[in-house]
């Protein structure tokens, strides 16, 4: 076995198209004056992408702030300017950077005003958070809802690509397609800017190409021994493929990922030279410490494999259709939460990834405050537990490194590998 220790090509591009995009979007919006929209992650960002629009995420700059090791900083500020501590983190970090109103500290030079805030109703803060936000900018808001399935019918990940009619149910999706079309309406007052329905059409069928990279991706990842690509690695090129959706980059890049991981499966090499267990990292990602992930290979030859960023682009986004590509859009956003943070579908969705994997066990990181991430987690770990896959619990933020105690956490994974994994 030959042992990688450098980064793919791929994940360097990732990380520099990511950064440029946001240099990019800055000069457009700073300098030249157009228009752009914040959203949340299972906001519909493909209707501004078809409107060329640029449009920021929420997470992914809640992200890129924890990473670069600000959110102390911030969430000090958030306390000091007497917000309570019950605040979710993931959504309100970036609020609290336009708060601060520092160029100099934020990433990348801070978010400037948007055109539009896009929310979904899933918290008891998120809306809030919305409005304070745009009130802060002086901008507009647009609040999506999604209504509560009647049946949760098994097997979604089977079900949502060519049978999502049935799966969501007509009258959600009737519902859904009515926002759509108020959010349309809303962007094109708000960014002077014409929806064009043919180039969203093409792109919503890009988006399903892009998905199926992802899917062969996955399919080489689960089946490779050794291990050849760290999650780290996975995140960024998954994730940087997701918030370029429907662009020539995202399926190009996609594609360049999905051809480093086979070369290197085929040359045998991997990232742990004796590697024994294969773990799963459930819930969000720990931003400001990917390397937590790799702690364990060395000692106890044991590997992270899978979250839930490797595949939901290629098992949730796809969505196949003939002649309504609104309603295919409404499919893919309308139950997205449900799908990766409530049981049963979030339970169900993670044993088959397990199974795939041939994973040991799994770690699920339990968000302190973050209440819509955290709703599902102690049914799910429950529903796992039964079905033979131990999981170790670990409360702490994503993006919040003040609650992050890194030597204790990693005592806690070294002892449940050597307790419930190593048989």
């Amino acid at each position: 076995m030959n042992v990688v220790t450098e980064p793919l090509a791929v994940t360097a591009e990732a990380r520099a198209k990511q950064k440029a995009w946001f240099q990019g979007f800055r000069a457009r919006v700073l300098e030249q004056g157009e228009p752009y929209a914040i959203a949340s992650a299972v906001a519909p960002h493909e209707i501004f992408h078809s409107m060329d629009v640029p449009v920021v995420s929420v997470p992914w700059y809640s992200a890129v702030i924890s990473a670069k090791q600000q959110s102390p900083y911030y969430f000090s500020m958030m306390s000091e300017l007497g917000y309570h501590e019950g605040l979710p983190r993931y959504l309100s970090l970036p609020y609290f950077s336009t708060l601060d109103n520092d160029p100099e500290r934020a990433p990348y030079g801070g978010l400037p005003k948007p055109a539009l805030i896009v929310e979904r109703l899933r918290s008891d803060f998120s809306q809030r958070i919305a409005e304070n936000w745009a009130a802060a900018y002086g901008s507009k808001t647009f609040v999506l809802d999604s209504p509560a399935l009647t049946r949760l019918r098994p097997d979604w990940s089977g079900r949502n690509q060519r049978g999502w009619e049935e799966l969501y149910e007509p009258h959600r999706l009737d519902f859904q397609v009515e926002q759509l079309k108020a959010l349309i309406r809303t962007a094109e007052e708000a960014t002077g800017k014409t929806f064009p329905h043919g180039r969203f059409e093409k792109q919503m069928h890009d988006i399903n190409q892009m998905g199926e990279i992802i899917a062969e991706t996955r399919d080489i990842l689960a089946r490779t021994k050794p291990f050849p690509l760290p999650l780290s690695e996975q995140l960024n090129n998954v994730m940087a493929c997701t918030w370029q959706r429907g662009s020539q980059w995202s399926v190009d890049h996609a594609t360049a990922y999905r051809d480093a991981i086979k070369a290197r499966a085929e040359a045998g090499e991997g990232i742990c030279k004796n590697e024994k267990h294969r773990l799963l990292w459930l819930n969000n990602g720990l931003w400001f410490n990917t390397a937590f992930y790799r702690y364990f290979e060395e000692s106890h030859g044991a590997v992270f494999v899978w979250s839930m960023y490797s595949n939901f682009l290629s098992d949730g986004y796809r969505k196949y259709f003939t002649d309504d590509p609104l309603r295919a859009l409404a499919a893919r956003h309308i139950s997205m939460n449900e799908q990766l943070h409530l049981p049963p579908w979030m339970a169900e969705w993670i044993l088959k990834q397990a199974r795939d994997f041939d994973a040991a066990g799994a770690v699920m990181l339990t968000p302190i405050n973050d209440r819509m991430a955290s709703m599902g987690t102690k049914l799910c770990k429950l529903a796992l537990e039964r079905a033979g896959l131990p999981v170790l619990e670990i409360k702490a933020s994503a993006v919040d490194a003040r609650t992050w105690d890194d030597e204790a956490n990693r005592r806690l994974v070294e002892r449940f590998i050597e307790e419930r994994i190593v048989q």
